[in-house]
């Protein structure tokens, strides 16, 4: 079974060193520019202390195989999260471990921390992190094109939204 542990730099630095190609891939393209292992683990620990949440995530055997953070977004309730992995053949397992465990935990975090909407954004050329969100309890919201260098990559959004609120707040925006 897997763990979340509190961010630690060595651990986190043995996911980012060694990303998913895809997930450097996609990184690269949220960047614009192509992008190294040493920059993304500076980037995600300078972030750390404006994060809400950061956990490196193990596998059963005891191998760091993501990184997950949460942040705030700037509105009330609002978070985005991001997660980035290892080698998705080899911890595919993780990896669906940890789409369960979060599906099932994510609202009493939530709750405990007054998030009541959580986004996160994946590149559509991603062969997986679609997948992977929507295990989790997250939906598509929105087709976001214009990404990359030259604008031509496209990102989808999803959310996750806390059951708690009433239904009438779920719903889309009618105008009158």
């Amino acid at each position: 079974m897997i763990t979340a542990r509190p961010y630690e730099d060595y651990a986190a630095h043995a996911v980012l060193s060694r990303l998913d190609p895809i997930d450097l891939m996609e990184a690269a393209v949220t960047r614009g520019h192509s992008t190294t292992a040493l920059e993304l683990w500076a980037d995600w620990r300078a972030m750390n202390a404006a994060r809400l949440a950061s956990w490196v995530l193990f596998s059963g055997a005891g191998e760091p195989f993501a990184v997950l953070g949460l942040s705030h977004t700037g509105q009330a309730g609002v978070a985005g999260a991001a997660l980035l992995a290892r080698d998705h053949r080899r911890f595919r397992r993780s990896l669906a471990q940890a789409a369960v465990r979060m599906r099932r935990e994510l609202p009493s975090f939530a709750a405990e921390t007054g998030v009541r909407r959580i986004e996160a954004r994946a590149w559509m050329a991603h062969p997986t992190a679609c997948d992977l969100l929507q295990a989790i309890g997250f939906i598509p919201e929105a087709v976001m094109p214009g990404f990359g260098p030259a604008g031509r990559d496209t990102f989808c959004q999803f959310v996750w939204i806390s059951t708690d609120l009433p239904a009438a707040q779920t719903q889309h925006c009618e105008r009158t």
